[in-house]
């Protein structure tokens, strides 16, 4: 089958044909050659279509991250590691939620922090006085910039496990990956030249440090190498785990809850989830230990994953994703409230045309952000309009979810949160 033809496919399947012209165009971008890409996109639509969201609020920008993008970011092209993406800020309104539901200093672990750990860096700053502990599994031995903007995580014995560039914008990112086995084959022989050599490999601003996180640790921040069944440290009154359990099945995701749930000190709190820059396109459960039990609180989700810029709402590499599953069954009660989803398109359309991210043209369709902004511009932008929208409209969704007979609230980092008691 073409890629035309499958994304021809996907659009009769999932939007009775109604994708405009634009999408499927840049969706016909994806590799033909990745199977596990095409898998991915099937299944973002098919949470699509489970959430009833409409086809004419599917924009090019987000057929092209998943034509391009993703087949960056999937585990297939990192030898079936999963990449530990971070970004400063990603988790900042958790911290929040965090800090409202324990005032005094306390104690959290950071599972699967991903480095560099910029996550549990921000939590060391929002919560002053804690005792903070990052852990994952794949912490590096070693990490090179190479003086180009890019910067490259290596294991013990010296082989790249993955790099991207300091600023991920399209063009940098097909600099490194167009030539993977190069890109990767220059940073090995770079640190090999750091270590050994005394030299830079041709590039003297090339610079290596050794066990970063360890360098990375000051009183009340610490890291462990360590996977979450072997991690035998003290128990917190916080446990977070975000933007791992996507990447792996409901079995596992049960495993883990056990583990993560051993974790926590009786009246804990164990938050776990997905969400991109500045808390967007978030999606979380949370959990408390009572009588020694593990019991599910609430699932909460921002505004945005009604009318998402990105592609987050719906990123899972599994069918029985618990997350993805609650947000598309919240979305499709939503917008069978004409009232209530009239409202959310008139608040999206008006703060993308204010913030540059993709007016709605005459159409009806969405148009591109504004490609002279740069790529740290617009993310901003869309968390602004992220935090805007839950502001709008969060209180109203809960009314909605409520009287739907999934009783609903408001929580302390402006989320609407739907009470599990009642799931």
């Amino acid at each position: 089958m073409s890629i035309r033809a499958f994304a021809e496919g996907l659009n009769r399947t999932y939007f009775d044909g109604r994708l405009s012209t634009d999408v499927v165009d840049r969706l016909c971008e994806m590799p033909i050659d990745r199977e596990d890409v095409r898998v991915f996109v099937e299944r973002q639509f098919r949470f699509m279509h489970a959430g009833r969201y409409p086809a004419h609020d599917v924009s090019p920008f987000q057929a092209g991250m998943l034509a391009s993008l993703v087949a960056r970011l999937l585990p297939e092209r990192w030898e079936g590691r999963v990449p530990p993406i971070t970004l400063a800020g990603r988790h900042r309104k958790i911290d929040a939620l965090i800090a409202h539901r324990f005032p005094q200093p306390s104690r959290l672990i950071d599972v699967a922090c991903g480095f560099p750990p910029l996550t549990t860096f921000d939590s060391a700053a929002a919560l002053p006085g804690w005792d903070i502990v990052g852990v994952d599994r794949s912490l590096p031995a070693f990490v090179v910039h190479d003086g180009l903007d890019n910067y490259c995580v290596f294991n013990g014995a010296g082989e790249a496990e993955y790099f991207q560039p300091l600023v991920p914008t399209t063009d940098a990112w097909n600099a490194l990956l167009s030539d993977w086995g190069g890109s990767k084959a220059r940073f090995e022989g770079l640190l090999h030249a750091l270590r050994h050599e005394g030299g830079h490999g041709g590039h003297p601003h090339a610079a290596l440090t050794v066990d970063p996180a360890l360098a990375s640790e000051r009183p009340g921040l610490r890291f462990v190498r360590s996977d979450l069944a072997g991690f035998d440290g003290e128990p917190a009154n916080v446990v977070r785990c975000f933007n791992m359990l996507l990447y792996f099945d409901a079995a596992f995701r049960q495993t883990a809850l056990e583990h993560l749930g051993a974790l926590l000190l009786e009246g804990g709190l164990l938050v776990c989830g997905t969400d991109w820059t500045e808390t967007m396109e978030c999606r979380y459960f949370t959990y408390a230990k009572r009588d020694g039990l593990l019991v599910p609180d609430e699932f909460a989700f921002s505004m945005d994953n009604l009318s998402a810029l990105g592609v987050v709402p719906w990123y899972t590499l599994h069918a029985d994703d618990a997350e993805v599953t609650m947000t598309s069954k919240m979305g499709a009660v939503l917008r069978s409230e004409v009232s209530f989803e009239a409202r959310l398109r008139t608040c999206a359309d008006a703060l993308r045309l204010e913030f540059g991210l993709g007016a709605r043209r005459a159409d009806g369709y969405y148009d591109d952000p504004d490609s002279s902004a740069a790529p740290e511009v617009m993310w901003a932008n869309a968390s602004a309009v992220s935090h805007r929208l839950d502001e709008l409209l969060a209180a109203d969704a809960a009314r909605v979810l409520t009287h739907a007979g999934w009783p609903a609230r408001v929580n302390e980092a402006g989320h609407v949160a739907v009470f599990l008691s009642h799931a």
